[in-house]
């Protein structure tokens, strides 16, 4: 089995992408490279997504968190590509998951940041803002709150998108020989779409 993708650094940059981007707020107008990553790949924009309980209208909608996330975020999707899942999280706090599932001979790490706001509008720059200062193309996409959208390479893969105050980032990292899904982002969408559905108040 291959060893696990996610690595302390990375856990490191995806638990404090809240406050990277609550920073870069204050300094958006200072810009930043626009250059790709290397080996950026493009992947098929996910439709709606079909079969999954969708979120409340967003219009008023006020979220709270409590609990574990990994017990409450939907990982469904990826579940019958890797069925099975860690015992034991990495990271699993109320705003936090970051897990890892197997198959019997590939692995991949998922990670599920949530970010509360003040109210939608500060959801909706929230996510503005980020992909104004974006490093990497992203390509927008439909079923999975507002403002969706993905950027990636071979071995990760992020959606970020918004609902009511709620900010999801929903990613997903594999190693480079266990290859990522062909259909990455139509999962992960499946994924932020499920999850606001079971956070919903």
């Amino acid at each position: 089995m291959s060893a696990a993708p996610t690595s302390v650094a990375a856990v490191l940059r995806g638990g404090a992408a809240a406050l990277a981007a609550v920073l870069l707020l204050a300094v958006a107008g200072c810009g930043g490279s626009d250059e790709p990553a290397d080996g950026t790949i493009t992947l098929p924009p996910a439709p709606s997504a079909e079969g999954t309980s969708a979120p409340p209208p967003a219009a008023g909608v006020v979220y709270k968190l409590s609990g574990d996330l990994c017990e409450k975020a939907d990982q469904a999707p990826f579940a019958d590509l890797y069925p099975k899942e860690d015992a034991q999280p990495l990271v699993n706090t109320e705003k936090l998951c970051v897990t890892r599932r197997t198959s019997a001979d590939k692995s991949i790490s998922l990670t599920i940041d949530a970010d509360l706001l003040p109210n939608e509008a500060a959801a909706k720059l929230f996510v503005e803002t980020g992909r104004r200062l974006a490093k990497r193309p992203f390509t927008d996409v439909t079923g999975a709150g507002s403002d969706a959208h993905w950027s990636g390479d071979k071995d990760d893969v992020k959606l970020t998108s918004y609902h009511g105050n709620l900010v999801l980032e929903v990613q997903a990292a594999a190693n480079v020989a266990d290859g990522m899904p062909d259909d990455v982002v139509q999962r992960l969408v499946r994924v932020a779409e499920g999850t606001y559905a079971k956070l919903a108040p």
